[in-house]
């Protein structure tokens, strides 16, 4: 049986060149390249890949951001993912565990390493038992689909008996909240949002159901979590259009003003992130890490004297801030 089409994604030309050497001595013959994580996603979308080698940093969207948002998609969630670096700290294994990394390759390439545990992750797509589970879920959602919500719910309780899968309480919750069982519902969802924090679409589900509950700071806490799940995969317009949605139904909260103030500094828009900081001020004028923010938006503006002012005055509120007590240091040091 062939292999299937592996997709390598490096800003490198000469390691994706020493990569795809290596896989060819392998065996692997089927191979299409991308220069960048945005020609990946889109040759994800177009092309019939069964596995994806990408580099853990990247200028556009990084290797392990790419992750994240494969993960959230039904048709492309369980496919094998491997990132490569030079020298993986702890922090970036940690970070890849969380996400969902099939495995991680060191550079150089070890091609008995590749060989492994390229023949582990493609080995399970032939399981039996996975594709019998992947048409019990195709099954599911068809029954969703024809709103036979009895039928559905049974298989998909069947699939959460055999193995707690987020994507299958998530199922259960929307089907839920079909029937006007809100509580199950929400009861469902929490159990994905349990299994997998960055469950963004469990979150935004919940929200829904708080809202016709009345629930109104669920609402928020569900909506602004989600935003920020959005932020840390780089999908800054869907954050901010989240946000932007809650604060038009009439909230008026220190968290979503103080998110919406990361998002727009991650953005580079300095202008509008002081803005909501300043919204921030007048809904909560002694939370010391609205300060510290704003501190930190005039270091990006190179304006030290008005930063360290900043940061004095969330020091002054809050004297155990040892984040506000470093860069204030770092700044007299000259460091900064």
């Amino acid at each position: 049986m062939p292999h299937p089409t592996i997709l390598t994604i490096t800003e490198e030309t000469l390691e994706q060149d020493r990569l795809l050497t290596a896989l060819k001595k392998i065996g692997y013959t089927h191979i299409i390249t991308a220069d960048s994580a945005n020609t990946g996603w889109a040759l994800l979308k177009t092309s019939d890949v069964g596995c994806v080698i990408a580099a853990y940093d990247m200028s556009d969207i990084s290797g392990l951001a790419l992750l994240k948002i494969l993960r959230k998609e039904e048709r492309l969630g369980n496919m094998p993912f491997f990132l490569a670096d030079s020298a993986f700290t702890k922090i970036k294994v940690i970070k890849a565990g969380q996400a969902g990394v099939s495995g991680l390759f060191v550079i150089p390439y070890d091609p008995k390493a590749l060989k492994m545990r390229l023949a582990v992750a493609l080995g399970k797509l032939k399981d039996p038992v996975i594709h019998q589970v992947e048409l019990s879920v195709k099954k599911g959602l068809e029954l969703i689909e024809k709103k036979e919500y009895k039928k559905a719910l049974g298989l998909f309780q069947t699939l959460v008996n055999q193995n707690a899968n987020p994507e299958y309480y998530y199922n259960i919750g929307y089907i839920k909240t079909a029937q006007n069982k809100y509580y199950e519902a929400i009861d469902a969802f929490s159990k994905a949002t349990r299994l997998d924090r960055l469950f963004v679409k469990a979150y935004k589900a919940m929200a829904m159901v708080y809202r016709v509950m009345g629930a109104v700071e669920k609402v928020e806490a569900c909506t602004r979590i989600a935003a920020e799940i959005y932020m840390d995969t780089d999908k800054l317009g869907k954050a901010e259009d989240m946000l932007n949605e809650l604060l038009a139904s009439g909230t008026n909260s220190l968290n979503v003003f103080n998110t919406l103030g990361v998002l727009y500094r991650k953005k580079g828009d300095i202008k509008e992130a002081m803005k909501q900081y300043k919204k921030a001020l007048k809904v909560h004028p002694d939370e010391p890490y609205i300060y510290y923010n704003i501190g930190r938006l005039y270091l990006d503006a190179k304006d030290t004297t008005k930063a360290k002012t900043y940061f004095q005055v969330a020091l002054d509120k809050d004297h155990g801030f040892t984040e506000a007590k470093q860069v204030i240091k770092a700044i007299d040091l000259g460091m900064i």
